[in-house]
């Protein structure tokens, strides 16, 4: 599939992730009322932390090795049925985990719980991560389609009162069992025959592979829900209500760099085992996104400002200079996806990756709380401390690939058959040379020194 197919129907599988939910929203408000919607948001809310858990790093991991392989049957399924039973001990222990803590922990009835573990148990059934990596996205937005339209009836023909509340909850969780079920013929054929060779010690190995993509879902979904409670400490509720309004408009951009890197990483991870050149070419020609990149931002610092008092009120005027500030934030998320997120975890460099990942985190709580002391706008400092973790993650991951990349490049022109694993050592010989030259008596005869 060429890759402008492959952007396309990532764009119509997210495109019904995010349209169906916001066109059930209106209806579930106002059917359910809005202590039990809250229930209803609440609910959901367990049920994607429960998915994170599950799914665990294996769309980082599990995605990047079968896309190495997609030339190697036998290796798709082997990764595939590994993957499968890794997800069924995960999906059982947060199982007993979840029962052990509703009503005390979890404020939520058992019956409710175990209808939100289908999104979890759907995971499993519908491997989004295996259509990425061969580049057959387009199975995985029929299924996903055909799975939220039906969502979408049951949900606004079978949802008719407050007492319904586990039925609309089960109805929304039960999206990827279907897609699963409409896409099972295809996942039979391609990963089924790799359940032979399934043992405890695969399993543990997928573990282990999985940790640091799991550390980087984890980290990533944690920024994504700490800045608004943070400004509510420091500066109370109607700041955290004015900094949520303006990372709206943030949140609206995420889909498109979500595209942008499921397009390229299947591409980068294959060029990675087999022609390290023309993937780090590749890196280098998904730059040009940064024309779309430029262009979000520049609607977040000029156009987004008009729409929020219109939509939100008079009362939210104080998100305009929150939302300016942070509208810098699409362009370095454009950078960091090509720099950290298609090089550093394809080429070698994923303990940096992750490390980089829970350093950023650290950078971001550092700068909120020093500029929540220094600014009066607790706002502000909380979106000035995403930018700075962007920033650097910005500024080391473009090291790396600057740096290495370029080391890399040079080893494999030189070679009519290149070993990825040789060139990783040769690259960074060449760099620690570069930054550690020789000095002048290295090359003298001994007896001269």
């Amino acid at each position: 599939m060429s890759l402008r197919k492959q952007a396309t129907s990532l764009a119509v599988l997210h495109a019904a992730d995010i349209l169906q939910p916001l066109l059930i929203l209106p209806y579930a408000a106002k059917v359910l009322g809005l202590v039990p919607f809250g229930h209803y948001a609440y609910a959901m809310s367990i049920g994607q932390l429960a998915a994170v858990i599950v799914e665990y790093g294996f769309h980082w991991t599990a995605q990047r090795a079968a896309a190495s392989a997609r030339q190697e049957p036998a290796a798709i399924a082997s990764i595939f049925a590994e993957v499968v039973a890794t997800k069924v001990m995960l999906f059982i222990v947060v199982t007993l985990a979840g029962l052990a803590a509703t009503g005390s922990l979890l404020e939520i009835s058992k019956p409710m719980f175990l209808c939100v573990l289908l999104t979890s148990a759907g995971g499993i059934l519908f491997p989004a991560w295996l259509f990425i990596a061969l580049e057959r996205v387009w199975r995985a937005a029929i299924a996903v389609v055909i799975a939220r339209s039906l969502a979408l009836v049951c949900f606004v023909t079978m949802v008719t009162s407050p007492d319904q509340l586990e039925l609309a909850v089960a109805i929304q969780s039960a999206i990827p069992i279907v897609a699963g079920a409409v896409s099972l013929p295809f996942v039979v054929r391609v990963g089924f025959g790799g359940f032979k060779s399934v043992t405890p010690s695969r399993v543990g190995m997928q573990l282990r592979n999985g940790l640091r993509g799991f550390l980087f879902t984890l980290v990533e979904t944690t920024l994504m829900i700490l800045p608004v409670p943070l400004v509510a400490h420091f500066a109370g509720f109607a700041a955290a209500g004015q900094y949520s309004v303006a990372e709206k408009f943030v949140s609206v951009t995420r889909p498109f760099f979500r595209v942008v890197l499921e397009t390229y990483l299947p591409r980068v991870a294959y060029y990675s085992r087999h022609d390290p050149a023309a993937g780090i070419a590749l890196i280098w020609n998904s730059l040009w996104t940064l024309v779309f990149g430029s262009a979000l931002s520049l609607f977040l610092f000029f156009l987004a400002p008009y729409f929020i008092i219109p939509l939100f009120g008079q009362g939210f005027s104080d998100a305009i200079p929150i939302v300016r500030v942070m509208s810098v934030i699409p362009v370095l998320m454009n950078v960091n996806i090509c720099t950290s997120n298609l090089y550093m975890f394809n080429y070698g460099h994923e303990r940096a990756w992750a490390t980089l990942t829970v350093s950023g985190l650290l950078i971001f709580l550092v700068v909120a709380f020093l500029l929540s002391l220094l600014l009066s706008n607790a706002a502000i400092a909380v979106a000035v401390a995403v930018i700075a973790r962007q920033c650097l993650v910005l500024v080391v991951s473009a090291g790396f690939f600057l740096a290495f990349s370029a080391a890399r490049t040079r080893v494999s022109s030189t070679r009519s058959v290149g070993d990825p694993r040789a060139n990783s050592i040769a690259a960074t010989s060449t760099l620690a040379s570069i930054i550690y030259p020789a000095p002048p008596w290295r090359n003298q005869p001994r007896s001269d020194r």
